[in-house]
C-alpha cells in the first residue's frame, strides 16, 4: 500500500458542488478498506465519501482522519484545498460537517458548564490528569463571563485500561458529575461509581470527530481546535466563526 505522509492536495475548483452522496457506502466496501487499514495500524471509525478527492474517503482511524482510495490502494495523510481564489481548506469543510452532525447525539453524555448569557456553546473532550485540561477548567468561570458555555465529553487519553478512564467513568457517574470533575480537576481522586455512562462510547465519538488529544475543542462549526484555548483568544475565534 502506498502511503503519503505530510502530503497537501491543492485542487482548483470551478463551481463543483461538495455535497455528499446520500447513497449508503457498502458493508462489504467498508470491511475492505477496514482490512486495508488494519495492515497501517489504524482502526476504522467512521467512513465518509470524500466529495472533494474524487475516487476517496474519509476514514476517520484511532490515529486521525486519513483519505483512503475506494480501491485501498492509496492513504493519504493531509488536506485538500481549493485554490480557484483565496484557499479553502475543503476537508475541514467536509469533516465539520461531519462533527455537526454527530454533535447532535451528545445531548444527554455531556457534563454542563452553562454561561449565564450564552452566545455560544463549545464541546470539549477532556482528562482530568491532563495538564492542559486542568489549566482550563480553572478558568471555566472566565469562558461563561464571555458567555461561552461548554460542555464536557470524556477523552481517557491513557487508554480505556488506565486507572484515569476509571477514574472518568466514576465522574460521569457521581451524583453531582460537575462537582466531582471540579474535585477531580483539583486533584482529588473521585469514588468510584458505576452507572451506564460508557468510556467506550465517549472514545468512539472523540475518534469518529478526529480528536486525537487533549483538550479537543469542538465549535458549533465543526471545527475542531486541538489543545488550550485562552477564554479571549476562543471568544474571539468563535465571533469569527459567526
Amino acid at each position: 500500500m502506498k502511503l503519503v505522509s505530510r502530503f497537501v492536495i491543492t485542487l482548483c475548483i470551478f463551481g463543483a458542488s461538495l455535497q455528499v452522496s446520500a447513497q449508503d457506502i457498502s458493508a462489504s466496501l467498508e470491511a475492505s478498506l477496514n482490512q486495508k487499514l488494519t495492515t497501517m495500524g489504524l482502526a476504522l471509525q467512521r467512513l465518509e465519501r470524500a466529495p472533494e478527492l474524487e475516487g476517496f474517503y474519509l476514514a476517520f482511524t484511532n490515529q486521525g482522519v486519513f483519505y483512503i482510495a475506494e480501491d485501498g490502494s492509496q492513504l493519504i495523510a493531509g488536506k485538500v484545498y481549493a485554490i480557484a481564489g483565496q484557499p479553502v481548506d475543503l476537508t475541514e469543510q467536509t469533516v465539520g460537517r461531519v462533527r455537526r452532525s454527530l454533535l447532535e447525539e451528545l445531548d444527554g453524555k455531556t457534563l454542563e458548564y452553562p454561561a449565564a448569557d450564552e452566545q455560544f456553546e463549545v464541546t470539549i473532550f477532556t482528562d482530568h490528569t491532563c495538564p492542559y485540561c486542568r489549566q482550563l477548567h480553572e478558568q471555566m468561570d472566565a469562558y461563561n463571563e464571555l458567555g461561552i458555555s461548554v460542555r464536557y465529553m470524556a477523552f481517557p487519553r491513557a487508554g480505556l485500561e488506565a486507572r484515569s478512564a476509571s477514574e472518568l467513568q466514576s465522574i460521569w457517574c457521581a451524583e453531582n458529575p460537575e462537582q466531582a470533575m471540579d474535585s477531580a480537576m483539583g486533584g482529588t481522586t473521585p469514588p468510584s461509581e458505576e452507572c451506564e455512562a460508557s468510556m467506550v462510547e465517549h472514545l468512539t465519538y472523540a475518534r469518529q470527530m478526529g480528536v486525537t488529544g487533549t483538550p479537543g475543542i469542538i465549535l458549533p462549526t465543526g471545527r475542531l481546535i486541538p489543545g488550550f484555548v485562552p477564554p479571549e483568544a476562543l471568544i474571539q475565534e468563535l465571533r469569527g466563526g459567526r
